[in-house]
């Protein structure tokens, strides 16, 4: 079904002049168009949203978006809304994720009361691996499942075309860039940096959207419930993260109460330690008085409390050595 049938189909309906999320859509969707552009960061999505609006509205390229902006335009004698939003990083970090994820959903807000289309913006400068499918996935869900049956792929290629190959032998040869062209009914469509003479790509584009918008009946994204599914993943996702975090802290608290046992035994062993070698030294200091006592026996020398040279009991080492001196002193 063309753009024409869509508009007369729509003229025969006599509904109201904007259309509610899950109704049939009356002439004024067509005619009062609501985009939002998503994609990873430097994809393209600004200079998409200045290509399809003929005007520079946003920020030019090497300016990083970092929140969601709307613009409206009158294309093709008819209004425009399209709504750019910060792309993700290649390698997020929690934080910066949380960030991008917040303003694509915000995005919806500003085109109440929803989106008719979802451009997801590719850059066909490198090759698309199994991670950038998978995040580009993760971002399209985040506006709900439905999301997938009002969404067009669309490819950026910086040149005026690409150098060894057509957009559809591009697309069909890659397995992640495919099997994401699937997840949106075969859609998809290519805005090239120096674009053919005589070739509205912008056009060929809305003419796309017009069917999917035709195919839809006209049915919206609804901002709300978007907005409502968003708030509960993220506070499913916080508490997620609390728990997380609290057994993180147990675990570092069950290590560090292990490594305080630890040094506790290895204290308790070199106290027992000490006092082995204290209960050694004690054992030598008694040999060495018995051997004394022995050699007093066997010289036939008597004992006595007036005798110098007598070894009373609990004699030290001090002792001993002077009672030695004194013996080789008398001999």
């Amino acid at each position: 079904m063309d753009s024409e049938e869509v508009m007369v189909e729509m003229e025969e309906t006599g509904s109201s002049s904007d259309s509610q999320p899950g109704q049939a859509a009356p002439f004024s969707v067509v005619s009062g168009l609501r985009i939002i552009l998503i994609g990873e960061r430097e994809a393209g999505k600004s200079a998409v949203g200045n290509a399809i609006l003929g005007r520079g509205v946003f920020d030019t390229v090497g300016v990083r978006t970092r929140e969601a902006v709307r613009q409206q335009g009158e294309v093709a004698e008819r209004q425009v809304t399209v709504v750019d939003t910060p792309g993700w990083e290649w390698f997020p970090s929690r934080g910066s994720s949380l960030g991008v994820r917040r303003e694509i959903v915000r995005g919806v807000s500003l085109c109440q009361p929803g989106p008719h289309a979802v451009l997801l913006v590719v850059p066909l400068s490198f090759t698309f691996t199994r991670r950038e499918r998978q995040a580009a996935e993760e971002h399209v869900e985040l506006l709900g499942e439905r999301t997938w049956g009002h969404t067009v792929v669309l490819f950026t290629v910086k040149g005026g075309r690409l150098k060894d190959s057509t957009l559809e032998e591009e697309v069909e040869e890659s397995e992640e860039l495919w099997g994401l062209v699937e997840r949106c009914g075969g859609r998809y469509h290519a805005l090239y940096g120096r674009p053919r003479k005589g070739h509205d790509a912008v056009a060929e584009l809305l003419e796309k959207l017009d069917n999917m918008v035709a195919k839809n009946r006209g049915e919206l994204l609804s901002s709300e419930e978007i907005l409502e599914e968003a708030r509960e993943k993220e506070e499913e996702e916080e508490r997620r993260h609390q728990e997380e975090d609290r057994e993180r802290e147990d675990d570092l608290r069950r290590v560090r109460e292990a490594l305080r046992e630890l040094e506790m035994e290895e204290e308790t062993e070199e106290v027992q330690g000490e006092g082995e070698e204290a209960t050694e030294e004690s054992t030598r200091q008694q040999r060495g008085r018995r051997r004394y006592t022995e050699e007093k026996s066997d010289t036939g020398v008597e004992s006595s409390s007036a005798d110098p040279t007598s070894a009373p009991p609990h004699l030290t080492w001090s002792d001993l050595k002077t009672i030695v001196s004194q013996r080789c002193k008398t001999q």
